[in-house]
């Protein structure tokens, strides 16, 4: 039984599949609406902007729609999250103006938003305890996967045909899809009806917090969910410009990175959920922390291209094994109702923060010194890294 296959279980399959189908539909959307945004007469600044604003909204609506999922059960929130986000497509179909399209971008982040908490809560319960790593590795292997999928989908719809309103159609069509099947095969758990948690508020949860000493490990995992979402935004959002500028190498060299990026994070996370399970979530999480800050180092330093592919891939995989920890770790909330909604939510939209924080700050340090980019992400992971180092032993992780 112990080595039984994972996806046997078929509560946990369940929501491995509805992982895949909304990666699939959303990135439908995701990587063309840049491109939606200029072809509308949207300014490269102003792009820059609202996708803070999207990663900002989506970081607000997590901590509230955190103890909303408590209140009225994990998959009545996702259902309707889902539900308004299959509209948001059809939405920039609609849209005729920079300032409508972009204010939806802003929205569809809060609906992501109110979508993350209830998505962890699911994961949390249908998991197998005995195998969290593994569970959450392939849990996020499959979004990637799906991810890459959906991508690959919209190039094609872009390239070939040129066609934004196929693709977003395909992409609304996708996400109601996925709404029909989570109705259908997630299960539903009855949210708690007891006294208590009906009057319970956000000073007794912190309270439950501090009595079951959870506090330094909640502060670790939310930033190092900061930390990840960071420094992705960064490489994503500048990534082609260092490569330009500072490498002089081409825009398809650049792109491939990113692709390469999902490539190493769909494989390497299964595997780094089930190294967590055999060393411990506390020492993956020292030794992510530590390849990632020699690696961001070596990034600084190289100007070979061949020395920084092979650097970055080093990266990524760090960045793979450091968020196989912190799901693990994360997971494990589940096992506590009254505060599990809240936990989520202070994570995701820690995680949510940084992706909303890293291309600001990164830009306005690019401009400074297009040399410098790679410096300030290390200079953010080694915080962290003090962070954890600091707190580890205080946390119980």
């Amino acid at each position: 039984m112990k080595n039984e296959f994972i996806l046997n279980d078929k509560k946990f399959r369940a929501f491995c599949i509805y992982r895949l189908l909304f990666g699939i539909s959303y990135s439908i959307m995701i990587p063309i609406i840049p491109l939606f945004f200029k072809s509308i007469g949207m300014e490269t600044v102003t792009i820059g902007m609202v996708i803070s604003l999207y990663g900002v909204s989506k970081t607000i609506m997590q901590i509230p729609f955190g103890i909303v999922c408590d209140k009225i059960g994990d998959k009545l929130t996702l259902k309707l999250a889902l539900l308004l986000m299959g509209l948001v497509p059809i939405g920039y179909i609609l849209s005729n103006t920079s300032l409508q399209a972009g204010s939806l971008y802003v929205i569809q982040g809060a609906i992501l938003g109110m979508a993350a908490p209830a998505t962890y809560s699911v994961l949390a319960r249908t998991l197998n305890v005995k195998r969290r790593g593994e569970c959450t590795g392939l849990a996020s292997a499959v979004f990637t996967l799906g991810g890459g999928i959906g991508a690959a989908i919209a190039s094609f719809i872009l390239t070939k045909l040129n066609n934004f309103s196929m693709a977003f159609n395909i992409s609304s069509l996708g996400i109601f899809f996925t709404l029909i099947y989570v109705i259908i095969r997630v299960n539903k758990v009855k949210p708690m009806k007891d006294k208590d948690n009906k009057k319970e508020s956000i000073k007794e949860i912190l309270y439950e917090i501090r009595r079951r000493e959870f506090v330094y490990k909640i502060i670790i995992l939310s930033s190092s969910a900061f930390l990840g979402d960071y420094i992705y935004s960064c490489v994503v959002a500048l990534i082609h410009f260092y490569g330009q500028d500072v490498l002089h190498v081409s825009t398809s060299y650049t792109s491939s990175i990113i692709s390469v990026y999902l490539l190493v994070f769909g494989l390497g996370a299964p595997i780094a959920g089930w190294v967590s399970d055999k060393i411990g979530n506390k020492k993956q999480l020292l030794y992510s922390f530590f390849t990632m800050n020699f690696t961001l180092l070596g990034l600084i330093i190289t100007r070979n291209v061949t020395i920084f592919t092979i650097i970055i891939i080093l990266y990524f995989l760090g960045a793979t094994y450091l968020n196989a920890s912190v799901q693990s770790c994360l997971s494990e909330f589940g096992s506590y109702p009254k505060i599990k909604g809240f936990v989520f939510g202070v994570v995701g939209a820690s995680e949510s923060l940084g992706y909303a924080v890293g291309p600001l700050v990164s830009s306005y340090i690019y401009e400074y010194n297009k040399n410098y980019l790679f410096l300030g992400l290390l200079m953010v992971s080694i915080f962290i890294t003090a962070i954890y180092v600091v707190l580890f032993n205080k946390s119980g992780i």
